[in-house]
């Protein structure tokens, strides 16, 4: 690294932002050979190599074949997204990812993202939402980044001028293309084109996930939740927002499953009860709390009002329960235990049962167990 400049940006709160320059940038529309090694063949989990591949930069590959160790499946990298999404996919997720493809990431004629006036990622939006998921994820320069549904990189370009290095994976290749526009020079992101329900990724290879999907069901969340789990460091932290069944829909009466819009995408509102109940076998250390309140009549008031107003909502212990959206903060993967592998034990009865043991002349064992 060359360089390394902080710089306050307001739209992310009171988070700084690390700017980072390298002498020799990476090509951003490039796979970063070495987050090669984080992915895993679809059919048995075995480690994918890169097989064949023309000349090209030394960092970075554009288009190539991955080849899986174990059963041979091959996989392609094209024009520097690695092509991992599954012949079968559930009807409704071909659904959701034909919307996403001719709708809401449409390629023919790419141009900069400007916001809506009002809904999600409006600007209002964006200032309740981005600096909430930011500060739980801290994210820092040294860090390996899961992100899961990245879309077109509304949190993916942030991450990325942390100087942090992101594997961004979505079932959009639309989304997948407009991203490497919209990512900062340098970055270091690998795009991976898969389905969320059939990923395998490298065990304990990432500091930091990061995802903004409630998916289709239970099942295909708690599946979700169990890959961050094995994926995560034994410190690593996993942030994700959730549609949320807040007090405006329970005094409304509305349904706790919907489309967002009519033949649209497939959401499930969930509480907070219900999210700890999901995500408890796989994390032992969760947060879940509401966030982007909305509360009636408040979007009559002046805009600078408006916000504080909203704020504060989300801050008061009752109130806050108008959030929109459940932010699940969760640490400590539950490792399921592995044949033979000692636990560290109390150093003490050790130390006493070994000089017990060595008095006797004999080895410190336990039964047929070495101590």
């Amino acid at each position: 690294m060359a360089g390394q400049v902080e710089e306050f940006d307001p739209s992310i709160g009171e988070q700084k932002r690390l700017v980072l320059s390298t002498t020799e940038p990476l090509m951003v529309g490039q796979f970063p050979r070495d987050m090669v090694p984080l992915l895993r063949c679809n059919v048995d989990a075995g480690e994918l190599a890169l097989t064949q591949e023309p000349p090209g930069d030394a960092d970075g590959v554009l288009n190539a074949v991955l080849r899986c160790k174990t059963c041979g499946t091959e996989y392609r990298i094209e024009d520097g997204i690695a092509c991992l999404l599954p012949d079968r996919l559930t009807p409704e997720n071909k659904h959701e990812m034909n919307i996403r493809d001719a709708i809401d990431y449409d390629c023919t004629e790419p141009s900069a993202f400007i916001p809506p006036a009002e809904g999600w990622r409006s600007v209002l939006s964006d200032i309740l939402e981005v600096p909430a998921h930011l500060d739980a994820l801290q994210v820092l320069p040294s860090h390996t980044v899961l992100e899961l549904a990245c879309g077109d990189g509304r949190f993916t370009s942030l991450i990325a001028e942390t100087g942090a290095r992101i594997l961004a994976v979505d079932f959009s290749i639309n989304a997948l293309r407009l991203l490497a526009q919209r990512l900062p020079p340098g970055a270091r992101v690998g795009r991976v084109h898969a389905d969320i329900n059939h990923l395998h990724l490298h065990g304990r290879a990432f500091d930091r996930a990061l995802t903004l999907t409630p998916l289709d069901s239970r099942d295909e969340r708690m599946n979700m939740f169990r890959t961050i789990a094995q994926a995560l460091t034994d410190d690593g932290r996993y942030v994700g927002s959730f549609e949320h069944d807040d007090l405006n829909r329970r005094l409304l009466g509305l349904p706790l499953v919907r489309r967002y819009s009519k033949d649209g995408i497939l959401i499930e509102h969930l509480t907070t009860k219900s999210m700890r109940l999901e995500s408890a076998p796989y994390f032992s250390n969760i947060r879940v709390r509401p966030i982007r309140p909305r509360v009636p009549l408040v979007a009559k008031l002046l805009p600078g009002l408006e916000l504080h107003i909203l704020r504060l909502t989300a801050a008061l212990p009752f109130v806050r329960r108008f959030g929109e959206l459940l932010l699940l903060t969760a640490q400590n993967p539950v490792r399921l235990p592995v044949e033979g592998e000692h636990r560290s034990g109390n150093r003490v009865a050790k130390g006493i049962y070994r000089y017990y043991m060595r008095r006797k002349i004999k080895k410190a064992l336990w039964g047929e167990e070495p101590v």
